[in-house]
């Protein structure tokens, strides 16, 4: 059986033989002890950038907002913070996204602080027949938002009479939000948006807060959102973000979402299986199907989405755009049609452009060149006139030089009449 002290020699190098295996690999490796303390340390890494973040924030945005006087973007609030955040963290690489997506937001939220910080466009939005698009940032979709209005009936003069809109009103009846930019070349060609009085929202990916406080605003008019998107957990997670709050943004209002897809019964309509792509997102397969189904993925698509994904992309254009037109006729999307009154109110406008345009033709049509008296020295006002005004060009210059003539004289009666 041995002695006593054979016994507990044996005793304690079986206690600790797990610790001597450990101790013996960093002698021969030095990196597993780099290893060691990591794992060691890295369940504090995000509470010290945290802390250190937060400790400097508002002094960071104060620095960069001209003490709360302007508005900032949130990386000139990084750039601000930056420096003592990476002296805290030891010289630690603070990263710019990880930042202004997630320790800026936080703190704001945390604090409940009333701060001015913009966000750089992320996509863009694009009325119908107006041609007016903005970019999805946070001042553009405040700016647009603020000059939303009723449309305005334009009298003719010397230019056409003219209906001027922004926002829904007699422009369009619905939103198509789309997770790609890539595809706006195709809708133009194809005139998605003025055939269905379409606006279009196109984003680089998840949509942003500016996207979304765009949506809140101007969905409350009873204009749906119709959401196309790829068929994967990003895709999903897209749509899901566009029917509930997150942490980032709470909706105010009740926003009518209309899934356009790719769903999977469209993928099996469409014969895309053989498209079908391995997915290699992170996380438990646990995780992964408690986020498909948050998102509104039905069982069938939770086990599909787990191992494979179907990109819009898939689909050859012409395929495309009749899905999407199918689609959008199947939920009723049609052309915008107003009131009896403003119908009412646009024809005469336009009957009085018309009559307008036949008196100015006439009285065109009556000028003779040789009843219009030009100056003698007519190249050296235009040069003198440029010289008082280096800011116009040859052209604004004569047409100064014009206004400052006296009028012939038969113009001069005719203003009367």
């Amino acid at each position: 059986m041995g002695s006593i002290a054979d016994r507990l020699k044996n005793s304690a190098l079986y206690v600790t033989k797990d610790w001597a295996k450990q101790r013996k690999a960093e002698e021969r490796h030095a990196s597993a002890q780099a290893n060691r303390e990591a794992r060691l340390t890295r369940a504090s890494d995000y509470y010290n950038f945290k802390s250190a973040a937060f400790e400097i924030m508002e002094e960071a945005y104060l620095k960069a907002s001209a003490n709360g006087t302007l508005p900032a973007s949130a990386r000139q609030v990084m750039y601000q913070a930056r420096p003592f955040i990476q002296e805290k963290m030891s010289g630690q690489q603070l990263n710019d996204q990880y930042f202004c997506q997630q320790l800026l937001p936080d703190y704001i939220d945390e604090h409940g602080v009333d701060w001015d910080v913009t966000y750089d466009d992320r996509g863009h939005f694009t009325e119908p027949h107006t041609e007016h698009s903005i970019g999805l940032g946070t001042i553009a979709a405040r700016e647009y938002l603020e000059s939303v209005d009723a449309p305005t009936l334009e009298e003719a003069g010397f230019a056409a009479a003219n209906i001027g809109t922004r926002g829904p009103d007699g422009c369009f009846g619905a939103i198509l939000f789309i997770e790609k930019e890539g595809f706006l070349p195709l809708f133009r060609a194809v005139h998605l948006a003025e055939r269905f009085d379409l606006a279009i929202m196109s984003t680089k990916g998840m949509s942003s807060t500016a996207a979304r406080n765009l949506i809140d605003n101007l969905c409350q008019r009873k204009v749906p959102l119709l959401a196309l998107h790829d068929f994967d957990k990003a895709g999903m997670s897209i749509v899901g973000t566009l029917k509930r709050d997150t942490r980032r943004f709470s909706f105010t209002r009740r926003i009518k979402v209309i899934d356009l897809g790719l769903r999977l019964t469209d993928v099996r309509e469409l014969g895309l299986e053989a498209s079908a792509e391995d997915v290699f997102d992170r996380g438990s397969d646990v995780a992964k199907r408690q986020n498909l189904s948050l998102n509104g993925a039905t069982r069938k698509e939770v086990e599909f989405l787990l191992r494979r994904r179907v990109e819009l992309n898939a689909l050859p254009s012409d395929r495309l755009v009749t899905f999407i037109e199918r689609k959008l006729t199947e939920h009723g999307i049609q052309k915008v049609i107003p009131n009896d009154d403003l119908l009412r109110d646009a024809y005469h406008l336009y009957a009085k452009s018309k009559r307008v345009e036949e008196i100015v033709a006439k009285a065109i049509g009556e000028i003779d060149d040789e009843n219009i008296a030009m100056p003698d020295d007519l190249s050296v006002r235009v040069i003198a006139h440029l010289k008082q005004y280096p800011e116009f060009r040859w052209d604004e210059a004569v047409a100064a030089i014009v206004d400052a003539c006296p009028a012939p004289k038969r113009l001069r009666g005719r203003r009367g009449d």
